[in-house]
């Protein structure tokens, strides 16, 4: 899928997870998998020294905790539905704070930085393609303090 493990800057992540969505969009779209509960389904569905690409399904109510993504530039993107995203920003230890939200709709593309630390929840049912580059690793979990 990838040529290459060359890319090293968010926008050239943007345009690979933005080609990937154009010439296999619906393929990762038809393994969306829903689960009931309290936890969305994760799927990899791509790997390669370097970078994986993982596809998760969103039910109502489902959210991730507040987390960074261990290091990894990432690049998100909805196939379909919304998800609500909040951003927060480190205040001492593991205490972070809330700094913005966004709807991000299907098509919108997210750059992630390593730094950045956020939580995600769907708006209905969503489907939402994930390219993690090194490879998704165990981020740390924070608590929001207000």
């Amino acid at each position: 899928m990838l040529c290459g493990t060359g890319a090293q800057s968010t926008s050239d992540l943007v345009n690979i997870l933005g080609d990937l969505v154009r010439d296999h969009g619906k393929t990762f779209h038809s393994r969306a998998r829903f689960c009931d509960g309290a936890a969305y389904h994760r799927e990899r569905v791509h790997a390669a020294p370097g970078y994986e690409v993982w596809l998760l399904s969103w039910l109502p109510g489902q959210i991730t905790p507040i987390h960074d993504h261990g290091g990894a530039l990432t690049v998100t993107t909805v196939l379909s539905g919304a998800v609500f995203e909040e951003r927060f920003e480190r205040l001492s230890g593991l205490d972070v704070r809330p700094t913005w939200t966004k709807l991000r709709e299907a098509g919108d593309l997210d750059p992630i930085t390593p730094a950045t630390i956020h939580r995600v929840r769907p708006v209905g049912n969503a489907v939402t393609l994930h390219l993690y580059m090194p490879t998704a690793a165990d981020g740390q979990i924070y608590q929001a303090v207000t």
